[in-house]
């Protein structure tokens, strides 16, 4: 075998298909291994029989395969309004449900193609369903895109991932299919594409041809495709959806793809007048084609060890396809090593359009599997197979693939009424790289989402299911995690091995019923005792903005990162890398305090090591991808702020927090600290007179702050407070920070640090000494005492943080939770869309802890890196996305109507209202009410708080928006405002403004 080297071969690396029995390529390998027929009958509601009088209605009466469900689709996952999905040919609505389901198979998530030179190749030809449509009197834009033009759909493809490859219909007769596979491949080996989306429907929605087949005779008279047998006069229609995603083979073996088989060359030619005419084959270009076709790919038919033949059944195609074979296959074939010949016809009939697609699929899966499936219904085989010498044989019973000196070898053919042929050449892809797999982790995250609640519900069952059967849970979920596209509604299950995982995904379905049947919330757990949890509940509206928080004394406990020492390698690095800095500084290392579990009693003990703890976890989010977009540290916390953004080294950091705290020790005057739950201008009026010796040091919220001071006159602040019920708690401190106690330190700490030398870092961070931001620069000794000496101001810090209309997500570096109650306390209060993650608890399992922190800030719209949670994990199939359809149909009760006939404006119709008045809550309403009247859904499904182009509104169904509003309304807005980024509120606002205009 001397394949073609010049070029990369190319990996079949997703598939996916709705075929007769089959809704999977698993199903579909269930049928042809085991032998089954899965032909049926017609269904007798496919087809209006009253409008086929007169012709023939005993053809309509025969075999078939059909799928079961060609009406549901889940039109709202792929942001169809029901309207246009009325008026999408169905074959369009599923192939956009089977190219997902390839491309989740392939493990590609959505985002990662937007903007990529990626192809798509498409066999659509007309179903019938723009009858139906034009039947029905729909004749708009939407049905003639969705269904009168068979190009369109690979461009609703492309746009919908944002591919920026060719996009096209290819069209072939019964060769369309693996026509457009052959034009894919070209464009792979040429360099025009990088990868290639290729998929084809068949639906059989009129019956017309159905008479035109009977009436030629090319219907079987067995209901059976009998290919090779002598009887076969003709074969069964059916129906088939399929999609698969082709790689470059070295491409794919470096992602760690797990190729189905490897696509080594083809050749399309046509018989030309070889056949006598032009529905004729002709032995002369088949020939051609498969000695084109081996020598693109570099092969000697001889090697070929099976072929999956067009192989429809009938009486002329078929001995002429065995004839060419036996031709070209004893090229070079060794005496006694026939090469074998089947049809996935015999099992499923011929799915037309699509049947090079369903050929392909089965001789992929075949070569997997290393098991030539039989073809079934053979009594009498051509007289071409039968003699002693012949190079083909029928493969009449399953049996395992040969055993060669070199890869398994397979072509496929598919031939077209028009003349058109097309072969390609397969081998068995080469086996997955295995590499050095990481330790097992203590806890894992599995991440899952879609895009509704009740599809969630219904993955998590699935994915309980696979974790029970026993697959490798660190693979699971990497691949959840990495290699699948991530939607707004989401959940992350924490446990220490599959079974546990399993398990709380049960606890959520049995919750989320529970829910629905009393009406509750589902439940939400978190896991403290350290073996399973789960977080969900969350709906991502968009991306949120990551804020790191670095919080003063106060977090530490005996005992803290000793299990993550052991646990998390990143953090143990980290952390060491500042012990030796601490080391260097103070004589002493962190990490052996906390590994022999110690208590830090001593603010020259606590602060080292809580800044080393900062700095190691923050090194771990940063590890698992997740970056911030602000820092904010409190007191002394800005130091390990400084140090994660990069305007300090970890010497430098080290510096600090050891030389201040090694002064503060020293103070010659005692000094406390009381945090009291009064808001900054009360706890002022509460000091009063002792105003000379008792300051407010802290401002941690609106009614949080933190009393600095002398001890006695502290005390008198306090008590009279206390006598109120005021909350007043003494901190564990025996110095007065933020205060004029600490001046005496001043000239010391400014000669002990005049050695650093900031720089600017890579993340800006807030400053709570100076209340704005900084980017590192101005880091020098002189600002490492006014972080001391001037008043922490943390509310101020956190409000700036929650100021824009972004989604905040806080992450507190911490071995236990300090400022959480007070940033919850600031996000209230402003209104904002704002969630506080702890990374630790005291006294919790550490492992399990941060493994659900992890998941709080998946599940609140972060976007770990899942490849750097799981580094060394291998790429495994996971459940596919469970569809939640509703039925579109041309008449169909549950179908939504259309526009026009939502109620119109008459001569009886009330005034306009005046919007100028209307309060917001009725006018957000009125709007609502005309949007799900324009785009034919219920109002219940209207969100207010979403732009409306995710809500399904496209430029034609704006300018009736538009046009509705202005009737209505009395106002006109432009179609570009209701195309952009805004929501149903922003345009309420627009309304009311043109109004008052």
């Amino acid at each position: 075998m001397h394949v073609n080297r010049e070029r990369d071969l190319i990996a079949i690396v997703g598939a996916a298909c709705r075929l007769p029995g089959a809704e999977s390529p698993a199903d579909l390998w269930q049928i042809v291994s085991g032998g089954r027929d899965v032909v049926g009958t017609i269904p007798q509601d496919r087809f209006d029989l009253d409008a086929t009088s007169g012709r023939r209605p005993e053809v309509l009466e025969g075999a078939g395969g059909y799928l079961d469900d060609i009406a549901g689709f889940d039109s709202r996952f792929f942001g169809v309004t029901p309207f246009e999905a009325l008026r999408m040919d169905p074959q369009q609505r599923i192939l956009l449900e089977v190219t997902w389901e390839a491309l989740d198979d392939a493990g590609l998530p959505a985002e990662s193609l937007a903007g990529s030179a990626t192809g798509v190749y498409t066999s659509l030809l007309p179903s019938g369903y723009w009858d139906l449509l034009r039947s029905a009197g729909m004749y708009d834009m939407h049905a003639a895109l969705g269904a009168a033009v068979s190009g369109i759909f690979p461009g609703r493809i492309s746009t919908k991932l944002d591919l920026r490859g060719p996009s096209m219909g290819v069209e072939a007769a019964c060769a369309t299919s693996l026509m457009a596979v052959h034009v894919a491949c070209r464009a792979l080996w040429s360099g025009e594409i990088d990868l290639a989306i290729v998929g084809g429907a068949n639906l059989q929605i009129v019956p017309d041809l159905y008479f035109s087949l009977g009436d030629a005779g090319v219907l079987s008279s067995s209901g059976r495709c009998r290919f090779g047998d002598v009887s076969g006069d003709g074969y069964v229609r059916s129906e088939g959806v399929l999609a698969v995603i082709l790689k470059p083979l070295s491409r794919a073996l470096a992602d760690g793809d797990r190729p189905y088989a490897v696509i080594l060359g083809s050749a399309a030619t046509h018989d030309g007048r070889t056949g006598g005419s032009m529905v004729a084959p002709g032995l002369e270009g088949h020939e051609t084609m498969l000695r084109s076709a081996y020598a693109d790919a570099g092969v000697s038919p001889g090697d070929v060890d099976y072929v999956e033949a067009h192989g429809p059944g009938t009486h002329v195609g078929d001995p002429t396809e065995l004839a060419a074979l036996d031709v070209v296959m004893r090229e070079g074939r060794d005496p006694g090593q026939r090469c074998l010949v089947g049809s996935v016809k015999s099992n499923i009939g011929h799915t037309e359009f699509v049947s090079g697609l369903a050929g392909l699929l089965k001789t992929a899966l075949a070569l997997r599997h290393r098991t030539i499936p039989p073809t079934l219904h053979v009594e009498e085989p051509h007289a071409v197979v039968r003699q002693p010498a012949a190079a083909v044989e029928l493969a009449l019973r399953g049996r395992d693939w040969p055993e060669r000196d070199r890869p398994a070898l397979a072509g496929v053919s598919s031939f077209g009424m028009s003349g058109a042929n097309i072969h390609l050449v397969l081998s068995e892809a080469p086996g997955p790289a295995h590499p050095a797999r990481t330790p097992a982790r203590p806890h894992y995250v599995l991440p899952l989402s879609a895009r509704d609640p009740q599809a969630l519900d219904a993955l998590a069952g699935a994915y309980a299911d696979l974790l029970e059967a026993g697959l490798d849970i660190g693979d699971v979920c990497f691949s959840a995690g990495a290699r699948r596209t991530h939607h707004e509604y989401r959940l992350a299950a924490v446990g220490e091995d599959g079974r546990s995982l399993a398990a709380c995904l049960r606890e959520l379905r049995a919750s989320a019923r529970s829910s629905r049947d009393g009406g509750g919330s589902p439940i939400v757990s978190e896991p403290g005792d350290g073996r399973s949890g789960l977080v969900s509940g969350h709906r991502v509206t968009r991306e949120p903005k990551v804020v790191f928080v670095f919080p003063g004394q106060g977090g530490q406990w005996a005992g803290m990162g000793r299990q993550l020492l052991a646990a998390e390698p990143v953090f143990a690095r980290r952390l060491r890398e500042c012990a030796d800095a601490v080391e260097a500084e103070l004589g002493w290392s962190p990490v052996d305090v906390l590994e022999r579990g110690e208590r830090l009693a001593r603010v020259d003990q606590i602060q080292p090591t809580l800044w080393a703890m900062q700095v190691a976890l923050a090194a771990v989010w940063h590890e698992w991808g997740i970056d911030p977009d602000l820092l904010i540290g409190h007191s002394m916390g800005e130091i390990a702020a400084a140090v994660t953004a990069g305007a300090l080294s970890v010497a430098d950091g080290a510096a600090v927090v050891a030389r201040r705290s090694r002064l503060l020790r020293e103070l010659p005057a005692p000094g406390a600290m009381w945090a009291v739950g009064l808001g900054e201008e009360a706890a002022q009026q509460a000091i009063g007179e002792h105003a000379g010796r008792v300051c407010v040091g802290v401002v941690n919220s609106g009614h949080a702050t933190v009393l600095s001071g002398d001890p006695a006159a502290l005390e008198l602040v306090v008590e009279p407070l206390r006598s109120r019920g005021v909350f007043c708690r003494q901190v564990d401190v025996d110095y007065a920070s933020h205060a004029p106690q600490v001046e005496p330190v001043r000239e010391a700490l400014l000669d002990a640090l005049s050695g650093i030398r900031p720089s600017p870092g890579a993340v800006p961070i807030h400053s709570s000494a100076w209340d704005r931001v900084i980017d590192g620069t101005e880091l020098d000794a002189g600002y490492w005492f006014e972080n001391l000496r001037l008043p922490v101001r943390f509310a101020d810090a956190a409000r700036a943080a929650l100021a824009d209309d972004r989604p905040t997500v806080f992450i507190e570096m911490s071995p236990h939770p300090v400022l959480q109650s007070s940033l919850e306390d600031e996000a209230e209060a402003a209104g904002a869309t704002a969630a506080v993650v702890s990374c630790l608890r005291r006294d919790d399992q550490e492992a399990a802890a941060l493994a659900t922190a992890l998941g709080r800030a998946y599940v609140l719209g972060c976007r770990p890196r899942w490849e750097r949670v799981y580094p060394g994990g291998q790429y495994v199939r996971l459940p596919h996305y469970p569809w939640q359809r509703r039925r579109f149909w041309p008449g169909s009760a549950t179908t939504a109507l259309p526009p026009g006939s939502a109620r119109e404006p008459g001569p009886g119709r009330a005034e306009r209202p005046d919007l100028a008045v209307m309060p917001d809550s009725e006018l957000a309403a009125l709007v609502a009410g005309l949007a799900a009247q324009v785009l034919a859904v219920p109002g219940h499904e209207i969100g207010v708080d979403v732009p409306l182009t995710l809500l399904g509104l496209d430029s034609v169904l704006a300018t009736r928006f538009r046009a509705r509003m202005r009737r209505e309304l009395g106002v006109d807005v432009p179609v570009r405002l209701l195309l952009g980024p805004g929501t149903l509120i922003d345009l309420t606002t627009e309304l009311r403004t043109a109004a008052v205009r």
